[in-house]
């Protein structure tokens, strides 16, 4: 099973509930937008592919976004951000930093690999910052839940959010810490 055979499946899910909902996928290569586009117009679904400059067109299911730079703009533009790596052993997750900084609710699976220290930390902080689900059921549950509870997703949203504006800010006073000490302290002497 591959990351468009999942995602495709768990929009499936969703649009019988919600027909209008749109899926962002943005792969971790760009250059595999096609292919994934490809594979999901071959399953009938319809898709915008972002690096032709397809508009969003009423009845459009997916849109791939296969470009650079762009992530952080699409992550305000969505309340929930589904870490798709994360569900596969071999791709050892994604930075989770940028979806809780633009305020989304953060799924990912269990496999986060070098974030997993992030992971960790900013459920310590809060709980519900980052929520890790199992495969294909839980995350059609989870999504489910955060469709039809809109304060379970505001409440998902804001400890995001914070969180991660936690852990920057102790990076930032770690780093200046360092700086102080080991560096204008020197200068002073």
């Amino acid at each position: 099973m591959n990351g468009s055979t999942v995602i495709l499946g768990v929009h499936k899910v969703l649009n019988q509930v919600h027909p209008d909902v749109v899926t962002i996928v943005v792969p971790r290569n760009p250059q595999h937008g096609q292919e994934i586009a490809q594979a999901l117009q071959k399953e009938g679904v319809s898709v915008a592919l972002r690096s032709r400059d397809d508009k969003l067109m009423p009845g459009t299911n997916i849109y791939v976004v296969d470009t650079l730079g762009e992530l952080r703009y699409f992550y305000r533009l969505t309340p929930i951000a589904v870490i798709g790596g994360s569900f596969f052993p071999d791709l050892t997750g994604h930075n989770i930093s940028e979806a809780a900084a633009a305020g989304c609710a953060v799924l990912t699976g269990h496999h986060v690999g070098h974030f997993a220290h992030m992971v960790q930390e900013m459920r310590r902080l809060n709980p519900l910052s980052v929520l890790q689900v199992s495969g294909k059921l839980e995350l059609e549950k989870a999504l489910g839940e955060l469709f039809r509870n809109s304060t379970v997703l505001e409440a998902r949203r804001a400890a995001g959010r914070q969180a991660f504006h936690a852990l920057s800010r102790g990076v930032i006073e770690n780093v200046w810490n360092l700086l102080h000490s080991h560096v204008f302290r020197k200068s002073m002497s």
